[in-house]
């Protein structure tokens, strides 16, 4: 394909209505079909074990703003930042971006779970409520993401085993 050609068919590509653009969202223009990619990652079969870590999706760009993170510890450290829930397999069952403060505009949690948990147990709460069978399903993730308050809530609720590392303090 010609160069031009290209360009010109980038430059025209929307997947979302400029006129209805939403300022809380900070993937709005690409909202549709990330939702149909997770739709179609959630219809997969899933088993019983599962991990939650974040994942970057590499991009050097300069045009991303505030949505392009940069994560010391990644092997590809510029990118856009997503939450994963992957199986034993490696196949992703279910996804999430990270938007700063905005992050979970779309999630609704209870008085409970707003009170005692921050950033990390509600990304567990998120991706763990979309398990199609929760109960005695095990849920693995690091030291980021780990409570005990959480390891108690996920088994009283949801009837979900986790494992997760902790830090001494």
């Amino acid at each position: 394909m010609p160069l031009n050609k290209y360009q010109k068919i980038l430059k025209n590509l929307h997947f979302n209505n400029n006129d209805e653009y939403n300022e809380d969202d900070q993937f709005y223009k690409v909202k549709p079909i990330i939702d149909i990619i997770r739709r179609n990652c959630l219809n997969q079969e899933q088993g019983k074990r599962f991990s939650i870590d974040e994942m970057m999706v590499p991009y050097k760009g300069k045009k991303a703003g505030s949505r392009r993170q940069y994560v010391k510890s990644k092997p590809k450290k510029w990118g856009f930042k997503l939450f994963v829930r992957s199986g034993i397999n490696g196949i992703v069952y279910d996804f999430f971006p990270y938007c700063g403060e905005n992050t979970f505009n779309d999630y609704h949690f209870s008085e409970y779970e707003n009170k005692f948990f921050g950033l990390g147990p509600k990304v567990i709460l998120t991706l763990v409520s979309t398990i199609p069978d929760k109960i005695l399903s095990v849920v693995c993730f690091d030291n980021f993401f780990t409570s005990p308050e959480l390891v108690y809530y996920l088994r009283e609720k949801y009837g979900t085993l986790s494992l997760g590392t902790v830090q001494q303090n």
